[in-house]
């Protein structure tokens, strides 16, 4: 019996628009009738996924920038992980130089060191406004914590720093392809999947037990988590592989999932 539905944000749960459609909503309204709790596992910051709440109509649990930030229903923080500052510090000072929007993610803030109109159009697909910081470089060794750094731009130039990244720090950092021009580098061990294991052991909950979807490269530790998985049609080839089906919507997750604790409610209630 699938008790708790996890699904991704962008490319996933939200439309085009970066809006959940009518059709999503009133699936999600089904499955908490039906019992099933709610995750939501982006590598957005918990603040905008609460935006997604406020707009689906219910609370959910929350696994945030990619598995470094952990909320139950309530909002109260369930785990943590950052970067040691000197890596943090280490790590923006190999791509300081690169011709890339460069994002420093800490807890709820997305911060860069100046404006630019590239950083104005990645910008437009956020929920919340970037702050800008000149000393952020310099902060990162004190007062500015970082759990990710996401770097938008050419996937040309992504892959050289992808590169130098794990020629420098490759025992020490987590790095997913997040979209086709995002590269996101987390501290090591986190990851979507290993934030869910977390949750999962908190709720009692065992890995056949919950559903998965997700379109991503940073999806594929969650998908593989469980034997009931979903990949968006467009998902990478790579991504797909990872998933046990193909859908193309979290409505037609969803119908899947009721058919599948309908079969196995039926032995159960035929029992003498």
């Amino acid at each position: 019996m699938i008790r708790l539905f996890v699904t991704d944000l962008d490319g996933t749960l939200l439309d085009h628009s970066k809006k959940v459609s009518l059709r999503e909503r009133e699936a999600l309204q089904r499955m908490k009738a039906a019992g099933m709790e709610l995750c939501i596992a982006s590598g957005r910051m918990h603040t905008e996924m609460v935006q997604v709440m406020e707009e689906i109509g219910f609370a959910a649990y929350s696994v945030s920038q990619n598995g470094a930030f952990m909320h139950d229903k309530n909002g109260e923080l369930l785990h943590m992980q950052r970067f040691p500052a000197e890596l943090a510090y280490e790590l923006y000072q190999v791509a300081k130089d690169a011709e890339l929007v460069k994002l420093i993610c800490s807890g709820d803030m997305n911060c860069l060191t100046e404006r630019s109109a590239a950083s104005d159009a990645i910008q437009a697909r956020m929920f919340k406004p970037f702050v800008e910081r000149p000393d952020a470089a310099d902060a990162l060794q004190d007062e500015l914590p970082a759990c990710k750094f996401s770097f938008f731009g050419p996937m040309e130039r992504l892959s050289r720093l992808r590169q130098a990244y794990e020629a420098n720090f490759g025992d020490r950092v987590t790095m997913y392809y997040a979209d086709h021009d995002c590269l996101d580098v987390m501290p090591l061990g986190v990851s979507k999947g290993d934030a869910l294991r977390l949750l999962i052991d908190r709720l009692g909950l065992e890995a056949h037990e919950i559903a998965c979807i997700g379109d991503s490269f940073n999806d594929v530790s969650m998908l593989e988590l469980t034997p009931h998985s979903f990949a968006m049609t467009w998902a990478h080839m790579d991504v797909k592989k990872a998933a046990a089906r193909e859908v193309e919507s979290v409505a037609a997750a969803l119908a899947d999932v009721h058919e599948l604790n309908r079969a196995a409610a039926a032995p159960a209630e035929g029992r003498p």
